[in-house]
């Protein structure tokens, strides 16, 4: 290998150093070290990017409703689904990016995770807990956290385990008609909660948690400078 490219957002690890001497008396060098890129803030870049274009499709859904192009209505739908259910998955993908990161850095009871093992403790509690105990936060603080968390994992889950079932239709909610649920579940308007959501945790733990661990500071405070830029 001619070298390792080191770019910005990237941690960098030596897990293993050591100087020994050969014969000749000639020093060697020994270095291992390992790489990190923190994928968070651009799980954030692309839930924004997919999310504009979700906004983008459901105009284009509103002016084709108004008119009587059967195949423009259904096509229109269909862009703004895909759209938003990829806003909804990066969204959701960037808060797991950032908990993976600070639970690296929380010491949790052995116990607790025997405990989660063996229950099946849902991913959306795990996250709070993790956040909860590595930016101390209040309970008042975790119950919020704990509901949004909830939700943004609530629909990345629909969109990652899709049913196979014939359902009953629902209602969509800005053209009071039946369509199939994940036309009404995946939309623009609600990719953009969820979205919002999700950046705003990170954003607000970031700027204004109250980390427990020093490592925890440091990642906040590069994370910080990264997000800096997004919408």
């Amino acid at each position: 290998m001619a070298g390792v490219f080191i770019s910005r957002g990237m941690t960098l690890g030596i897990p293993d150093f050591a100087i020994s001497s050969e014969q000749d008396g000639e020093p060697t060098v020994n270095l291992t070290f390992h790489v990190h890129f923190d994928v968070c803030p651009t799980w954030c870049e692309l839930a924004l990017t997919h999310l504009a274009s979700a906004k983008s499709m459901r105009i284009a859904r509103v002016e084709a409703w108004a008119g009587n192009n059967e195949d423009e209505k259904s096509s229109c739908l269909e862009r703004e689904f895909g759209a938003s259910m990829q806003a909804t998955m990066a969204a959701a993908i960037a808060l797991d990016a950032f908990y993976s990161v600070i639970k690296t850095h929380v010491q949790l009871p052995t116990s607790l995770v025997d405990r989660w093992r063996t229950k099946r403790t849902s991913r959306y509690s795990q996250v709070t807990e993790v956040l909860r105990r590595g930016f101390h936060l209040k309970p008042q603080e975790t119950k919020v956290l704990r509901q949004n968390v909830k939700e943004i994992y609530r629909f990345r889950d629909l969109a990652v385990h899709p049913s196979g079932e014939l359902e009953a239709p629902l209602l969509h909610p800005e053209l009071n008609v039946g369509v199939e649920w994940r036309f009404a579940y995946f939309r623009a308007a609600r990719a953009e909660m969820l979205v919002n959501a999700s950046i705003t945790i990170i954003r607000e733990l970031v700027n204004n948690g109250k980390p427990t661990e020093i490592a925890i500071i440091r990642y906040a405070q590069g994370l910080r400078d990264r997000l800096l830029h997004l919408a």
